[in-house]
C-alpha cells in the first residue's frame, strides 16, 4: 500500500490532490488483483497464478506452458524483472521465486510470458479520460524483454549490450483499438487526472493487458517526454496538462 499512504493521509486532512486515489493506487500496485479486475472488466490478461516458495515452483501446478515470466507482486516500474526472469524450466522458476521472495519479501506472479510487441498509452483526462497517442517500446533481442526493464539492475551483467528490437507495425486500427482498451482500464480502476497503460500482442496479435500506472514516471526520458517531442511541444507544457486535468476535476483551474 505504500503508494496510498501520502494520498490517504492527505484526503483525512482535507487536502486535495492531483492523480489517482489511494485505493486505485493500491489495487493497481497489486499485481495479481488487477488483473483479476480488468479481466472481470473484459480485458485479456495472460494466464497467472502466485507462488512464495521454490517449493511450489517445483512440485506445484503451473498457471501456463513454458516460457513463463517472473515478477514481485507488490511492485511497479520494472522494480524486480531481470534477464533471468523469463524462465524455461521448473529449475529456473524455483531459483527466479526464491530471488523474489527473498530481495523483495513477497510471493511472486508467474505468468505466461507474452512475447508479441509491447506498447504504452497514456491516458489524461476526466471527463472523458482521452488516450493519447501510442508508443511502442523496444524489446531486448535475445529475452524478448522489454528493454527499459533491462537497462538497469535488471541487464544480463554491467558490461552486456542490448540489443533493441521492434517488431510490427502500428497501425491505426491498432492503436485506436489500444487507446480504447486502455480508457477501459483506467475507468475500471477509477482513475483520476492521468495513468499510463501497458499492453503486449500474444501469437494471435491480440492485446494483453500487462499493467496500469496511475502514477508514472515525469522523467526527462519518459513516455511524457517522448509525447511532447511528438507533438513539438515542451516537457514542461505536456504536464501542464496533465496538472490543468486535476484541477479543471477539483474546481480549483
Amino acid at each position: 500500500n505504500r503508494e496510498a499512504w501520502a494520498p490517504v493521509l492527505l484526503e483525512m486532512a482535507g487536502v486535495p490532490t492531483l492523480g489517482s486515489d489511494a485505493l486505485s493506487l493500491s489495487l493497481s500496485l497489486d499485481k495479481a488483483w488487477a488483473n483479476r479486475w480488468v479481466a472481470a472488466g473484459g480485458l485479456r490478461v495472460a494466464a497467472q497464478g502466485e507462488m512464495s516458495t521454490g517449493r511450489e515452483a517445483l512440485e506445484g501446478p503451473l498457471p501456463a506452458d513454458f516460457p513463463l515470466f517472473v515478477k514481485p507482486r507488490w511492485e511497479g516500474t520494472a522494480k524486480g524483472i531481470r534477464a533471468t526472469s523469463r524462465v524455461a524450466s521448473r529449475e529456473a522458476l524455483a531459483r527466479e521465486v526464491e530471488r523474489i521472495r527473498r530481495d523483495y519479501r513477497q510471493p511472486a506472479l508467474v505468468e505466461e510470458f507474452v512475447s508479441g510487441p509491447e506498447y504504452t498509452v497514456t491516458v489524461v483526462g476526466n471527463a472523458p479520460p482521452r488516450a493519447w497517442p501510442v508508443v511502442q517500446r523496444a524489446l531486448d533481442r535475445e529475452t524478448r524483454i522489454g528493454l527499459h526493464a533491462l537497462e538497469g539492475p535488471g541487464r544480463p551483467s554491467p558490461s552486456a549490450a542490448l540489443a533493441p528490437l521492434v517488431e510490427g507495425v502500428l497501425e491505426p486500427e491498432l492503436e485506436s483499438r489500444l487507446g480504447n482498451l486502455a480508457v477501459r482500464a483506467f475507468q475500471l480502476f477509477g482513475c483520476h487526472d492521468f495513468a499510463r497503460v501497458d499492453f503486449r500482442l500474444d501469437a494471435a496479435d491480440e492485446p494483453v493487458f500487462l499493467e496500469i500506472n496511475p502514477l508514472p514516471t515525469f522523467a526527462t526520458d519518459g513516455t511524457f517526454a517522448i509525447l511532447a517531442e511528438l507533438e513539438g511541444c515542451s516537457l514542461a507544457e505536456m504536464l501542464g496538462r496533465c496538472i490543468r486535468a486535476g484541477l479543471e476535476r477539483l474546481g480549483l483551474a
